[in-house]
Order: structure tokens, then C-alpha cells, then sequence
């Protein structure tokens, strides 16, 4: 059986059993998410989600997925209803949170959105970020799952017009996953999902963690 470590190697992906208890779980469900907003970002801060986030990285770390010195950088609540039955284009996850305005080399497209920096970090730091998608509903085909494009992360930044098309000529795999497993994807991938066929609460805390390298910028949260 290959490994999860293995599996990130060449697919840029794997599913993965957790151990974040039912009760943290429904805590998570019950606080982190607010109703109709289909995405809340930035929620390091918040106690809990600081408590689960360590409680993951520790768990990577003895499975050899994380490094040791890995840290969390970024946390966000998506949810997928007949509310907010949202779907996504083929892309890669390049933009994420800063301590402050990017001036370091390699550091491009600066952006503030809802008074955060961001900016795109070089390829290096980019292929040291590891997401593990922590699912607190069951994700099946029909509720809109994750769509991926296996090995795409090997092949560095690939130009935002070209996605859908590489998608289509490599072939996509369905990211699905029961209540508290998670998915673990490389940013770099190519991933998508499509308008849940039949729509129910999917509610995702994502995190991301950095290697623990040294970067020529500040994140905006180190956990």
C-alpha cells in the first residue's frame, strides 16, 4: 500500500484518518462558520482552531508528512449549502497571508484584502506548503468535492489560462471524505470543484503549513 508521504510525492494528494475528537469536531461545526458566508478566512486566532491546528501538525509530524519544525500559516472555513452552492475554476492556491506589505525578492503580486497583505511567495516557499483540508461533514459526489489534477503540482506555477486545459488533457480525480478525515494537498496542484447535484452543509476547515524554512518574508500568523 503506498503511503500518505509517498502518495504526496507523486499525486500531490492523499486522504488521511485524523484524530481531532467528534466533540472538537462538532464544536468546530458550531462556531467557526457563519451562516451563508461560504468562506471565512484567517481564523488562526481563534482558540480552538489554534488548539486543532497544533493538535494536526503533531499528528503530521509523527506520520513524517510535516517536517518538524512546520508551523501553521493560514486557516479558513469554507462550507458548501443550497445557499451557497458555489463552485471554483481549475487553479493553483498562490496567495497567502503577510505580516505586512511584501518587499522581499520574489514575493509578487502584493494584495490587501480585508486589511491583510498578501502576495504570491517564490516557487521554494510555495512547494515547502503542505493544506490539509479537515472535513467535519461527509463529502460524497454529489456535494460538490474537491477535483483534482494528480502530479500537476510538479510542474511549478502553470499559467492561470492554461488550467482547465491541462486539467482536461491530464485527467481529474474526485477528493472525496467522510466526517474527520482530511484531504492533504499540495497548493501547487491544480483542484476544482463543481456546484453540489445535491446540496448539504460541507464544511472544511483548511489549514496551511509552512516547512519551517527560513522566508524572506513574515507570515501573517506562525503557529
Amino acid at each position: 500500500m503506498v503511503s500518505a508521504v509517498e502518495q504526496l510525492v507523486v499525486d500531490g494528494w492523499a486522504l488521511v484518518p485524523t484524530g481531532v475528537p467528534a466533540e472538537v469536531r462538532a464544536e468546530l461545526r458550531d462556531t467557526v462558520f457563519a451562516r451563508g458566508i461560504a468562506g471565512t478566512r484567517c481564523l488562526l486566532d481563534l482558540p480552538l482552531v489554534t488548539s486543532v491546528a497544533r493538535s494536526l501538525k503533531e499528528e503530521l509530524i509523527a506520520a513524517g508528512t510535516l517536517p518538524g519544525a512546520a508551523v501553521a500559516i493560514q486557516a479558513i472555513a469554507f462550507d458548501k449549502t443550497p445557499d451557497t452552492n458555489w463552485k471554483v475554476a481549475w487553479h493553483q492556491d498562490l496567495m497567502f497571508p503577510l505580516a505586512g506589505p511584501a518587499t522581499a525578492s520574489g514575493y509578487e503580486l502584493p494584495v490587501k484584502k480585508a486589511g491583510i497583505d498578501y502576495a504570491r511567495p517564490p516557487l521554494p516557499v510555495l512547494e515547502g506548503l503542505l493544506a490539509v483540508r479537515l472535513h467535519l461533514d461527509p463529502c460524497g459526489p454529489a456535494n460538490g468535492p474537491l477535483k483534482v489534477c494528480a502530479g500537476s503540482h510538479r510542474h511549478g506555477l502553470i499559467d492561470s489560462a492554461r488550467c482547465a486545459d491541462w486539467a482536461t488533457s491530464h485527467g481529474e480525480t474526485l477528493a472525496l471524505a467522510g466526517e474527520g478525515e482530511a484531504i492533504l494537498m499540495r497548493p501547487l496542484l491544480l483542484h476544482a470543484s463543481s456546484q453540489a447535484t445535491e446540496p448539504a452543509h460541507r464544511r472544511v476547515l483548511h489549514l496551511v503549513y509552512h516547512s519551517g524554512e527560513p522566508t524572506g518574508e513574515e507570515w501573517h500568523r506562525k503557529i
